[in-house]
């Protein structure tokens, strides 16, 4: 009676001790058979079949026929949120019943706290103090009404933003398109890429829940393997597999063409759950992706994004501990490949160059890398196929070569053009080989940064030093002065020096090859015009 008086009469237009007996007397008429103790936990805003619901609706005022509505709404957010609420909360309709009930009077000692709450809901048995406390807070965080004021829970009318935020991402008919999962691979990416808008010289890749099977056509047309460019991948694993080699043998064969040796894989840390079925992850990300959706109607929910987007980045800093890079390929049986599987022993966005530098310094075998370019050599071989060969593993049971990128790739070949072991025949218009004496720190500045890029690289060709064309220098005509016929410089005769250039047979070689002649030749007709014009007795020798 007196928690009727404090919260009914107060709260509304009740006439008197006549109306609480009413609601008394129904209340026992419904219940009075059923429980020992009658308490505020009786008073059940779900039970269709009392009419104290629609008694306390009918001498309630506008504000709490709303806070009843409010109230009744938690409670299908909870059961939404909570799979198998009515296992897992046996007593979740009688703490919203009640506590909804302690809220009805605006006064200071509205709500109730824990105690009181748990005083509501035991009847002639007793509720384990701990198992209450862990299914209180359950209601609370999934209840976006409740407020904590202090040490005491109020519903009101005005939403709580963080139990709102919590409420729905627990709410899995919210995510039906799987935007969570899109968002959480989007904060790993953040975490390893950084957030500059800088273009960075590798590009993370994270993998689908389902990753060893087509996993293309669930990601963005940008992550597809056509649109790496010359960026690094860095491909993120959403789980560690159990055979790690042959699972990612497997996954290179099936769901890779080319470019097969270009890829470096990151790892969880062992024993880790698949990133995309980790519970704790799920709810950060939805809490990220709603906060960001509602930010612009309450700026609270700014705070919010701010808050558990740390708490998740913090977590996905540490998550991925290792990485792989293959080191022994076999097409035929993907499960005997070999990987180098290695700890880079970094966080968040050094990782990446962390992997670089583990590549370089320790996996990288540079005489295996000068061996391949200097028996290429002999060919006049392109450097355009040199890289296309380097980005794949190499065949018949040898180890591969780590792929370091285009950029290191061609100063390395400058390297060893520097120390004379080869020349590089730029697009027949020059040609890069140590001099006579030169330093090979003093060759390498000269040379570095000349080799192109693109098409360039199909007409930039790797030879021996000793098939370099010894032309002594090239003099190009003046433009103004048309050039001599052929005739005109022969006369019949035959040159005294011949130049001979080496004869290759693809066509890249053979259209250099032919550029360089005709430079030689228009030297040599300029050179044979400046001497016609002397006087003969003036003539140089």
């Amino acid at each position: 009676m007196d928690l009727l008086e404090d919260q009914v009469l107060i709260a509304t237009s009740a006439q008197g001790t006549r109306d609480l007996i009413r609601i008394l007397a129904d209340l026992f008429k419904h219940n009075g058979e059923k429980q020992p103790i009658l308490t505020a936990a009786d008073f059940r805003l779900d039970d269709e079949y009392s009419g104290i619901t629609a008694l306390l609706d009918s001498v309630a005022n506008q504000h709490h026929a709303k806070l009843r509505d409010k109230a009744l709404r938690n409670l299908e957010a909870v059961n939404d949120a909570i799979a198998g609420s009515g296992h897992k909360l046996p007593h979740l309709e009688e703490i919203i019943g009640a506590l909804w009930l302690r809220s009805l009077a605006e006064i200071n000692q509205a709500g109730a706290d824990r105690d009181t709450l748990h005083v509501d809901v035991t009847r002639d048995q007793p509720v384990d103090d701990n198992a209450f406390q862990v299914e209180l807070t359950s209601i609370v965080e999934n209840s976006f009404n409740i407020h904590e004021d202090g040490n005491r829970f109020i519903f009101r009318e005005e939403e709580n933003p963080q139990a709102k935020l919590i409420a729905s991402a627990r709410n899995e008919k919210l995510f039906q398109n799987e935007e969570d999962r899109w968002h959480l691979a989007k904060e790993v990416r953040y975490v390893l890429e950084g957030g500059g808008d800088v273009e960075l010289p590798h590009r993370v890749i994270v993998l689908p829940q389902a990753w060893k099977n087509n996993p293309w056509e669930k990601l963005d047309d940008s992550d597809a393997p056509a649109n790496w460019g010359n960026r690094i991948p860095i491909v993120v694993l959403p789980e560690s597999p159990a055979n790690t080699e042959a699972a990612l043998g497997e996954w290179l064969r099936d769901n890779l063409q080319i470019n097969r040796n270009v890829v470096r894989f990151l790892l969880p840390r062992d024993g880790s759950s698949n990133l995309f079925l980790d519970r704790d992850l799920l709810i950060l990300a939805r809490c990220v992706y709603l906060a960001e959706r509602w930010k612009q109607e309450n700026p609270e929910y700014g705070r919010l994004q701010t808050k558990y987007q740390k708490e998740l980045r913090d977590i996905l800093k540490l998550r991925f501990d290792r990485f792989a890079i293959i080191s022994n390929w076999n097409f035929q049986k993907p499960q005997s490949c070999r990987f180098s599987i290695e700890s880079h022993k970094a966080e968040g966005a050094k990782i990446p160059e962390a992997v670089d530098k583990a590549i370089r310094e320790n996996l990288f075998m540079p005489e295996d890398f000068d061996a391949f370019i200097l028996a290429a050599a002999p060919n006049n071989e392109p450097i355009s196929k040199l890289l296309r060969e380097l980005r794949e593993p190499r065949p018949g049971g040898e180890d591969c070569i780590p792929w370091l990128g285009e950029t290191l790739v061609k100063e390395r070949i400058v390297r060893l053009c520097a120390r004379g072991e080869v020349a590089i025949n730029l697009r027949g218009m020059e040609y890069l080989q140590a001099h006579d004496g030169e330093d090979e720190e003093a060759a390498f500045k000269r040379m570095r940064g000349k080799i192109g890029t693109g098409k360039h690289l199909e007409e930039t060709h790797i030879l021996l030093p000793q098939n370099v064309p010894a032309t002594g220098g090239l003099t190009q005509p003046d433009p103004g002065h048309p050039m001599p016929p052929v005739e005109r410089f022969f006369q019949g005769s035959r040159p005294a020096s011949m130049v001979v250039l080496p004869i290759h047979h693809n066509r890249a070689s053979l259209v250099s090859q032919a550029r360089q002649v005709n430079r030689l030749l228009a030297a040599s007709l300029a050179a044979a015009e400046t001497l016609h014009s002397f006087p003969h007795r003036q003539r140089p020798h």
